[in-house]
This record gives structure tokens, sequence and C-alpha cells, in this order.
């Protein structure tokens, strides 16, 4: 079993004196008690002589000590009350010092950022899916240059004539 702390081990100590003591005093075996609240002697025996290592884990322990006390005639809750209060302590304190800890710097990409994103490319990819002729154009003028870099005067001459008519309607409008 694994101890959170000093104090809880100190208290678990506690319990485990009070409830062997207990047990000696009415003279009943640790058989006894191990059949009637259904927990292995070797257990009992483990919390009785603080052997915190064999045990399993604190809930369990918890479980154990509050059968056990019950079984002698003691309020098994008010027993293991005050180790779960402290764990809870101990465990509120642990948590915000291990959140201080691990503060890693967020990336904050705002979500208007991704909208403008998707905005784009679904506008790009509906440009190309209603001008079937614009494709088509640039794929005819990247078989007529076969390097693929640069282009024939011819067809920079084209493209200067077009630019010119487009700036011509234009200015006409």
């Amino acid at each position: 079993m694994t101890l959170l702390n000093e104090t809880q081990l100190e208290q678990l100590k506690e319990i485990s004196t009070q409830l062997r003591q207990v047990r000696q005093e009415k003279s009943i075996k640790i058989e006894e008690i191990a059949a009637q609240i259904l927990i292995r002697p070797a257990l009992l025996l483990a919390l009785e002589e603080e052997r915190f290592d064999e045990l399993p884990e604190l809930v369990f322990v918890q479980g154990f000590i509050r059968r056990y006390g019950d079984a002698l005639g003691l309020d098994g809750n008010s027993l293991t009350h005050s180790l779960i209060t402290k764990v809870k302590v101990f465990r509120q304190e642990s948590n915000h010092q291990s959140k201080k800890l691990d503060k890693k710097p967020v990336i904050y990409i705002p979500l208007f950022v991704i909208y403008i994103l998707l905005l784009v490319a679904a506008t790009t990819g509906l440009f190309y899916t209603i001008n079937p002729r614009f494709i088509s154009e640039s794929l005819a003028q990247k078989q007529k240059s076969p390097s693929g870099f640069g282009t024939s005067p011819d067809t920079s001459a084209d493209a200067r004539s077009s630019l010119r008519d487009a700036a011509r309607t234009l200015t006409l409008h």
C-alpha cells in the first residue's frame, strides 16, 4: 500500500493499535474476526502488526478498519473518518501543487481563424467546380509548354493581349 503522508501513517498506527488492544481485551482470536467480517487473517495481522506495505490500497484498508471496528463493538465509521479527512486534505494540497508544476503553455488559435481558412478552402473548391473552363485553359497552357517552367513567346503575347482586353473592359464600365 502506498501511504500518502506521515500524519496518515501515524493515524493508521493508532487505529491498528486500538483495534488490536480491544480484540485482545475481549479475548477474540484473529481467525474468529476474520471469519466474521470475511477478510483474510493475514491481512488483519498485517494491519495489527503495522506491516502496511502488505496491505492493498487505502480504500480497501478503510473498509477493513470499518468492518473490523464494527465487529469489535466500536464505531468503524468514526475510526476511518479521521483517516479519510486527512487523506482528502493532503490530496487537495498535492493536486494544487501538481497543477502549478504541470502548467504547459497553451497554444490558442482563435476560432475565427479556423473559420476563415475553411471558408477560403470552400470558396476555392467551389470556384474550380463552377468554372471548368478555367481548368481546361490552364491545362492547355501547360500542354503548350512542355517543360512546364517557362512559356513560349507566343503564349506570353497572348497573355499580354488578354490582360489588355481585361483592363479595357474595366475602364469602360
